[in-house]
C-alpha cells in the first residue's frame, strides 16, 4: 500500500515537472493594446488639426461610452505641423481639412499604405466683427483686398464707410492655420496680410474690443449653440455675411447654407486612414462615418456628409 502510494506521488510530481517545463519553454505573451488593436479596443494615436478639436473630442466621448476598451490620444496641431507628423509609424488616422500632398503620399507608399480619405463633415470660415462695426457684409474681393491682395477692390457702400482698407487687421486662430492657407488657395494669395492669435478664444475677444478687427475661425469654434461656451463667444461679435461677387447676395454663415452650398467659404473635414489594416482607427473612422458619427455632427451645428435619417411614427387614436 506504501509503495503503490509512493507510484501515485511519483507519477503526480513527474506530471508537475512535465508541465512546468512546457511553460517555460512557451513564448506566448499578452497582446500589446498598440500593436493587436481591433476596431474597438486596444491604443492607439491619431492627429487632428486643432481647427476639428471640438468635434473630435464630442466624437471620442461618445465611441469610448460604447467601446470601454478603446484608447485613442490625440495630438492636435495646426495644419502645417500636422502635415510634418502624419510622417510617423506611429499614427493610426489623421483629422483634417487637406488632402496629404506629395511628401505624404510618397511616405504611404513607401509603407505600402493606401491611406484612403473618408469624409467627415462639412464647415465654413467664419468671418466675425464688432458687433458696432460699420462692415454689413463682404465681397470675397473685398476679403482678398484686406487680406493684401491688391487690384482686386471695387469700392461699394460698405467699403466707403471705412477710410483704409489696410487700416484693418485679420485675425487668425494659431500659427500655421488650416483656415489661412484654404483661404489663400480660394482666393489666390501666395501670402497674407494678418496676425495669428493662441486660438479661437482670443480671436472673438479681440474683435469684440475693437470695430478695426475681422477674425477668421473655423466654424466648429462657435457652431454648438447648446454649448455654453460657444455661445458666450457668439453673443460677443456678431457674423458677417458673404457674397460671392457684386452680382450675387451675401450669405450668411448656418447650418443650412452650408448644407445647400450656398455660403461662399466652405470646408470639408476628411479622416485619412494610416494603419495598414483593420485597427482601432478603422473603427473610429467607421463610426464617425456612420449613423451615431453623424448625428453627433448634425447636433454640434455642423453638416453630416451622411445626413440621417428622421423616422416620424404617427399613432392613430
Amino acid at each position: 500500500m506504501h509503495q503503490s502510494a509512493t507510484k501515485v506521488n511519483n507519477t503526480a510530481h513527474s506530471l508537475l515537472l512535465a508541465c512546468l517545463l512546457l511553460l517555460g519553454g512557451c513564448t506566448c505573451s499578452a497582446p500589446d493594446p498598440a500593436r493587436d488593436d481591433t476596431p474597438t479596443s486596444g491604443s492607439i494615436l491619431i492627429l487632428a488639426d486643432a481647427d476639428c478639436r471640438p468635434v473630435v473630442e464630442k466624437e471620442l466621448l461618445v465611441f469610448s461610452d460604447f467601446y470601454p476598451k478603446a484608447d485613442i490620444r490625440v495630438r492636435y496641431l495646426h495644419e502645417a505641423e500636422m502635415l510634418q507628423a502624419m510622417l510617423n509609424d506611429s499614427v493610426r488616422c489623421v483629422v483634417t481639412a487637406v488632402e496629404p500632398g506629395g511628401a505624404q503620399q510618397a511616405y504611404f507608399n513607401k509603407r505600402n499604405i493606401s491611406a484612403p480619405m473618408v469624409p467627415a463633415y462639412r464647415s465654413g470660415i467664419a468671418l466675425v466683427v464688432n458687433k458696432n462695426s460699420p462692415l454689413q457684409h463682404l465681397r470675397l474681393d473685398q476679403v482678398a483686398a484686406l487680406l493684401g491682395k491688391v487690384g482686386t477692390l471695387q469700392v461699394t457702400t460698405d467699403a466707403e464707410q471705412i477710410p483704409r482698407w489696410d487700416s484693418l487687421t485679420a485675425l487668425f486662430a494659431g500659427s500655421g492655420s488650416g483656415v489661412a492657407r484654404q483661404l489663400m488657395d480660394t482666393l489666390g494669395m501666395a501670402k497674407l496680410r494678418a496676425q495669428a492669435l493662441p486660438d479661437a478664444a482670443a480671436v472673438v475677444h479681440q474683435a469684440a474690443r475693437n470695430d478695426r478687427v475681422i477674425g477668421f475661425l473655423p466654424f466648429e469654434a462657435i457652431s454648438d449653440l447648446d454649448d455654453p461656451a460657444m455661445r458666450g463667444l457668439r453673443d460677443q461679435v456678431r457674423l458677417l455675411p458673404i457674397a460671392r461677387t457684386a452680382a450675387d447676395p451675401p450669405v450668411s454663415l448656418n447650418q443650412t447654407t452650408i448644407g445647400d452650398g450656398s455660403y461662399p467659404l466652405p470646408r470639408t473635414v476628411r479622416m485619412v486612414l494610416t494603419e495598414g489594416k483593420s485597427g482601432l482607427g478603422t473603427g473610429f473612422v467607421s463610426f464617425v462615418a456612420n449613423i451615431k458619427g453623424q448625428r453627433i455632427i448634425l447636433k454640434l451645428g455642423l453638416v453630416p456628409i451622411r445626413v440621417p435619417e428622421r423616422n416620424i411614427q404617427i399613432v392613430h387614436q
